[in-house]
């Protein structure tokens, strides 16, 4: 099952294979007023832009836009980010930088299905834990018989949702109750509405950008310290 870690590392393959070949083309570079345009030689495709002026960076492509604002150098603001990375690697900081992003090309999050899944996983094995049976000195814990069978709900009641959208996800955890007759009668997702925001996630799209603007500021550093 996918963390947010996990996800973010598909979108980093899948941006740096959709870039491998692009090159920078410099349109304008006088202090705070930048333009630069990334784009594979003969086809625009997965290409972009990204316009700086004082206190604002504006990215703009095939994958959709977004500004930013926060610092008068936005060049700045995310080179910060930098000194969590290593060498020749791609960090964002996706929390703190969608924070300072004040126009953007459709939502910034979305249902995840992954996250959801994960959290109704950890949920089931916290139960399960409490119920380990009792064996005795030197021998491995044992899982409760049930706890197939009450996985096996939690699939068919829960993770399978009729839409896939925050509501529907709460909804479904809300309204799990085993039968009383079985033995994880007692399982409950107790304020089932506190979990919302972890069942979000930035969108494909809006990460892309956001590795986009990372690479494009690399990718100017490295070239004025080849000049």
């Amino acid at each position: 099952m996918s963390t947010r870690s996990d996800i973010q590392a598909e979108v980093l393959a899948r941006f740096q294979n959709d870039t491998a070949s692009h090159q920078l083309e410099l349109i304008k570079d006088d202090g705070l007023h930048r333009h630069l345009r990334f784009r594979r030689p003969g086809t625009s495709c997965y290409g972009f832009d990204i316009v700086t002026w004082p206190g604002h960076l504006a990215i703009s492509g095939d994958m959709g836009a977004a500004i930013f604002t926060r610092l008068p150098d936005m060049f700045e603001f995310f080179r910060d980010s930098r000194n969590h990375a290593e060498p020749d690697t791609l960090y964002i900081n996706a929390g703190y930088w969608a924070e300072k992003c004040v126009a953007n090309d459709g939502e910034k999050k979305e249902f995840s299905s992954e996250l959801f899944e994960a959290l109704v996983k950890e949920r089931f094995d916290e139960f399960v834990a409490e119920h380990v049976e009792d064996v005795e000195e030197g021998d491995e814990a044992q899982a409760p018989e049930w706890a197939a069978e009450l996985w096996d709900d939690m699939q068919s009641e829960v993770l399978y949702l009729d839409s896939d959208d925050v509501e529907s996800a709460i909804r479904a955890m809300d309204r799990f109750k085993p039968d009383s007759d079985t033995a994880y009668a007692s399982f409950r997702f107790t304020d089932a509405w506190e979990y919302a925001r972890s069942l979000q996630d930035y969108t494909f799209h809006f990460i892309w950008r956001l590795y986009a603007i990372a690479f494009a500021i690399k990718a100017y550093d490295d070239r004025s310290i080849s000049a």
